[in-house]
């Protein structure tokens, strides 16, 4: 006489959740070889356990459902070679978002070690790569809500919304530094990183800058400005692109005001 299992057991035997076996029944995936016809019980027999262990192989590589029934409707082998070939390539895929997300996060962390580490309202003579961007050509006052333009940066260059943080940095023109109109930004940009969607718009061009970082905001930056601007004329540096104002530490990461940390800096050289 052939043994039947309730899907209770066969729930226990394979660690099967039975919501999930019942699911199964219901999709045409695995049908209980009996159903009591007063209480409705399922009962399922030897013969379906190597079923469900193809199917609890497959689930792990994570196929889905409709992929496995339409193997089981086939029962080819190159059916099944077909679906482990593409599944492979999600996977693959899945891999590489994986190490994407990793790079951001080590970024993220070298960033914060960088910045909580800094030598306060020291002026840095600093060599610099070249830093690819995404810039918005759109005039910025620091009473101004930042989270629309950087909305907007999102939305027209088509940029992931989970790539934004530690990474926005405000522009001051040339013109506008050497008129120490330093409250009037120019532009907003996103440092790109690698495995950021996007393509850069732009580069902060690699060489030789001049770089101040300060407890505070854009509320006290003027004068870190005139420090810096003061150190040039001192050294006699020229001034010789846009400064960039980045908030290394700010209310997206703390609620402490006394722990912002920004950053200023421009590029220049010798006169």
């Amino acid at each position: 006489m052939e043994q039947l299992f309730t899907i209770g057991q066969l729930s226990k035997l394979f660690n099967i959740k039975v919501p999930t076996l019942r699911y199964y029944d219901e999709v045409g995936l695995l049908k209980p070889a009996k159903i009591n016809n007063k209480t409705h019980y399922r009962y399922y027999s030897t013969q379906q356990f190597e079923r469900l262990n193809v199917i609890t192989y497959l689930r792990a590589l994570d196929l889905p459902i409709d992929a496995i029934k339409q193997f089981f409707d086939a029962r080819d082998i190159n059916k099944l070679e077909a679906m482990l070939r593409e599944q492979k390539l999600q996977v693959q895929k899945q891999i590489t978002a994986l190490e994407n997300i990793d790079r951001r996060i080590d970024a993220r962390i070298n960033q914060v070690e960088d910045a909580v580490n800094s030598i306060w309202d020291k002026i840095e003579i600093v060599d610099l790569p070249a830093i690819p961007v995404v810039y918005l050509d759109e005039d910025y006052r620091p009473n101004d809500d930042i989270e629309l333009p950087i909305v907007t940066l999102r939305k027209r260059f088509g940029l992931d919304k989970n790539i934004f943080l530690g990474k926005i940095a405000l522009a001051v023109s040339k013109e506008n530094l050497l008129r120490e109109q330093f409250d009037s930004y120019n532009g907003l940009l996103l440092i790109l990183e690698p495995g950021d969607s996007g393509d850069a718009t732009g580069t902060l061009s690699a060489g030789k800058y001049i770089r101040l970082r300060f407890h505070g905001t854009h509320d006290t930056a003027a004068i870190q400005y005139q420090k810096l601007l003061q150190y040039c004329q001192k050294h006699n540096f020229e001034i010789s692109g846009p400064a960039i104002e980045t908030a290394l530490i700010d209310y997206g990461i703390t609620d402490d005001f006394d722990k912002y940390v920004t950053e200023i800096k421009f590029p220049i050289k010798d006169n």
